[in-house]
């Protein structure tokens, strides 16, 4: 039998929502629309893997672009023979000017002289060569006759005898070679070949390269050795979590594959598969390098479905469906010894649809155009990244069919400091701004709560217009596996309509990072504030990956 008091409380709840139309997820509790939308929940999953990037990147370490031999520096005999230069004649240099040489060389004319004396004019004229950072050049004496008081000094710079690429498997000769300009007979500026590499291996999307210099087969010239350290052509990733929410499961199982430089130009094609009990997400995205700058172009295309089956919302049988399509460029265009600035421009469409006992809630269309800014510095012992992303979407809502167009303003940052070898402290940071918050669509709200945000509450357990979240974390490491941290995280939303909620979570965890293949993270986290009716203040996180 019916319960007839159940079914037309859950009926008037419906009608209320209904009525409500696109308004609705913006005008009751605010702790509905991170629960029930289906945008908000894909963006908690998307919110997740950005964070596993973004640490990754952290860690990344690049390969050394330079190493080489030693070369031998002339030492001319010491013996007890006097003489007296009026004149010292320097060959041609690319790489030092006249004026200088002939500042060097005025203290050693007109004067009684020994060969320890020239021994010392060559180590001041190599020890300009090193300061300019060339390593293959030399200053030499060869043996002669001084007549007339005068010496002639030789300046060996180097040319390229041989170039030897090894590693190269995937990705084409070509995408190296426009990339870093390097041709058999051509002097070897040394300093000019270890910043393409430095661009090269800090803007590039897999491979690194190094480089190594011997002398070659004949004298004054040099043999380079560039190796390329590519990653593996397939790159799969599986793992389990509980980091879902209450109303569609919170366990997730999910997986990537990359397939890397499927064209020869190191590109990269990735899927991404999440679900729980009551959910499903999928992505498919598609990057490539396009300029010998490595400037990105990507397109990306992803889907999810969601079910609310407990929680408090479980009985209004709401369901929901999104799809997401985007397209954009980054480019980097400002590298330093430790600093690296980056650009970009895109646009990005997505619809959404969410039904209450089958009838429609919302159905939005949002397109937005952005640009995006990116400043990343690594200088150990610090690492630091700052995103800013400025977006002009316009929404649509086919069931209360409003529309309007908003400006939106997002940061992310991340800082790092290692305290000698065992010890860190980490920080991160996430904002929202946006325009007209009383109107904002509720798929365009900033979320709070969750692994990726603050812990101890569940992911998007309170969504709102403005807000920030900040994360700070101490570790130690014990040996090369095990990593402990404490942390505490604090989280603000504002503009919703009646008073701002504050969000604090603090705890303990542990990471293992067994080898390449196996990692884990165990978090046990406590919220300290209450923002939802029966919140559950404690939880217990669990990640496992498999590489």
């Amino acid at each position: 039998m019916v319960n007839s008091t159940g079914y037309g409380s859950r009926l008037a709840i419906a009608a209320a929502l209904w009525c409500m139309g696109g308004l609705a997820l913006a005008q009751v509790a605010p702790t509905l629309p991170g629960q029930v939308s289906p945008v908000l929940q894909r963006e908690q999953l998307e919110q997740q893997q950005r964070q596993r990037e973004m640490e990754e990147r952290a860690r990344q370490v690049q390969v050394p672009a330079l190493r080489g031999e030693a070369i031998e520096t002339q030492a001319l005999p010491d013996q007890d023979v006097v003489f007296v230069l009026q004149r010292i004649r320097f060959s041609s240099s690319a790489f030092l000017q006249a004026p200088e040489l002939e500042e060097l060389a005025r203290p050693y004319l007109g004067r009684e002289l020994r060969f320890a004396d020239l021994n010392g004019l060559l180590a001041q004229i190599n020890a300009l060569y090193e300061q300019a950072g060339q390593l293959t050049a030399r200053a030499i004496i060869p043996p002669q006759a001084i007549e007339d008081g005068e010496l002639r000094v030789v300046l060996v710079e180097a040319k390229v005898d041989e170039v030897d690429w090894q590693g190269r498997q995937w990705v084409d000769p070509a995408f190296y070679d426009r990339r870093i300009r390097l041709e058999q007979g051509q002097m070897l500026d040394s300093p000019q070949l270890m910043a393409d590499i430095q661009r090269f291996n800090a803007t590039s999307p897999g491979p690194q390269v190094s480089a190594g210099l011997s002398p070659g087969r004949t004298f004054g010239t040099s043999r380079v050795t560039l190796q390329a350290h590519e990653p593996a052509r397939l790159q799969w990733l599986a793992f389990a979590n509980n980091y879902g929410n209450q109303g569609s499961g919170r366990e997730q199982l999910g997986g990537s594959l990359t397939w890397f430089s499927p064209s020869g130009a190191a590109d990269s094609l990735t899927a991404l598969v999440v679900g729980t009990s009551d959910s499903t997400f999928g992505s498919l995205r598609y990057a490539r390098p396009v300029n010998r700058h490595n400037g990105m172009a990507w397109v990306e295309a992803g889907a999810n479905t969601m079910k609310i089956t407990e929680g408090p919302y479980a009985d209004l049988d709401i369901e929901g469906d999104s799809q997401v399509y985007s397209a954009g460029y980054e480019h980097p265009w400002w590298l330093g010894p430790k600093w690296l600035l980056r650009a970009g421009t895109g646009y990005q469409r997505q619809a959404a649809e969410t039904t209450v006992e089958g009838l429609p809630l919302s159905d939005t269309d949002i397109g937005e155009f952005f640009v995006t800014g990116t400043a990343e510095y690594r200088g150990a012992p610090w690492y630091a990244r700052y995103d800013q992303r400025v977006r002009r979407a316009s929404a649509d809502n086919d069931i209360s069919g409003e529309s309007g167009g908003y400006t939106l303003l997002n940061g992310t940052g991340m800082l790092q400091r290692a305290i000698g070898d065992l010890y860190a402290v980490n920080g991160r940071l996430a904002w929202q701004y946006a325009s007209d918050p009383g109107k904002l669509p509720a798929s365009l709200y900033f979320q709070l709560g969750g692994i990726a945000s603050v812990r101890g509450y569940d992911p998007g357990v309170i969504s709102a217009p403005r807000g920030v979240a900040a994360n700070l974390e101490f570790s130690r490491r014990f040996g090369e596996r095990w990593q402990a941290f404490v942390f505490y995280d604090y989280g603000l939303a504002t503009e919703l309509g009646t008073r701002d909620v504050d969000l604090q979570g603090a705890g303990v965890g542990l990471n293992l990072d067994w080898n390449r293949h196996f990692s884990a993270s165990l978090v046990a986290a406590n919220a300290l504030n209450d923002v939802v009716p029966d919140q559950d203040n404690n939880q217990v996180l669990l990640q496992i990956i498999l590489r």
